[in-house]
């Protein structure tokens, strides 16, 4: 888990996994202890995490364990929430292009992008994601148009705010860094301040409220419910390092961000397994094969490929 398991260990432990049910309980069992107990201080479910451990049993077994769990950090999966590497962020971050105004930019499935917008804000785009901002950007406020997510870090200019515009909701910044997670084909949008200050309003225009920092605003088109929170940002923003973060997420909403991310095609033909909850966190820039080896270790699924020549690779879910 914290990134010190050499090849042999690697394969040590999934033997070990392997070799009865008995032991993949108990390895999933520390697996999210160590997602609990590794949160970000003032997350909400830090002070549980830490009770939980106290409650297993001797420090030294718990050690023990939690090593039988590092397969993990070979690069497979990584269940630390928050956890994050500065190492791997400068190996994921990739050069910076500056476009002319009146652009659209789409990342296609599989690929992330960085761009630079004509007044020096910098935004960060994950796969599937498309932007859009006018021939105008310049002039009168700053607008842009998201289809995706992205992480935006922008230029302070009081005189001309800043407007990003999504299918649900409007958000307006002078100067701040935030995450936006907006695709058209999910019913639930995601905003998290990191610092600065967000104004939140309706498509009509009406103020909504107004992101502090460390806040998250979840709201879901289809019930037209809103809930703003405290969170870990980290959660909300490590996919700009290569980690993906699950906390307590379904696997169908899983299977959806892994066929954007590797441009695959998903298919869960075991009902129950779609509402199966997973808490961890994934490394994205590691291939296909392995992330699912490491859902099949680490959840109920199990899985079936199918190559296609013409088409985007088939993945069974049962």
């Amino acid at each position: 888990m914290k990134g010190e398991a050499s090849e042999p260990e690697v394969q040590e432990i999934f033997d070990w996994i392997e070799s009865s049910p008995g032991n993949k309980r108990e390895f999933l069992q520390y697996k999210n202890t160590w997602a609990l107990t590794t949160l970000a201080d003032g997350h909400q479910g830090n002070h549980e995490g830490k009770a939980f451990v106290r409650s297993i049993g001797k420090a030294r077994r718990i050690r023990q364990e939690l090593k039988i769990a590092a397969y993990a950090a070979a690069g497979l999966l990584l269940v630390g929430i928050g956890f994050l590497s500065r190492h791997l962020s400068e190996k994921w971050e990739e050069p910076q292009f500056v476009y002319q105004t009146g652009t659209r930019i789409d990342v296609p499935a599989g690929q992330m992008s960085n761009v630079v917008l004509p007044d020096g804000t910098t935004v960060q785009l994950n796969s599937g994601t498309t932007l859009n901002y006018s021939a105008n950007f310049n002039s009168g406020k700053r607008v842009v148009t998201l289809e995706g997510e992205a992480f935006f870090d922008v230029a302070k200019d009081p005189s001309h705010p800043f407007l990003v515009k999504t299918k649900t909701l409007d958000f307006e910044v002078y100067g701040t860094s935030f995450n936006i997670q907006a695709y058209p084909d999910e019913h639930v949008l995601n905003a998290t301040l990191v610092d600065g200050s967000l104004g939140v309003f309706s498509k009509n225009g009406d103020d909504v409220s107004t992101l502090e920092p460390r806040e998250n605003l979840m709201y879901n088109n289809q019930t037209k419910a809103m809930e703003i929170k405290r969170v870990n940002t980290n959660m909300y923003t490590s996919w700009k390092q290569g980690l993906i973060t699950f906390w307590n997420e379904s696997l169908s909403a899983i299977a959806l961000k892994l066929e954007r991310w590797y441009n695959v095609e998903i298919i869960i033909q075991n009902k129950d397994l779609a509402n199966e909850l997973y808490i961890g966190t994934i490394m994205k820039n590691k291939p296909i094969d392995q992330i699912l080896e490491v859902f099949r270790v680490t959840s109920s699924l199990k899985y079936r490929v199918v190559q296609r020549p013409d088409k985007p690779m088939l993945i069974y879910w049962e």
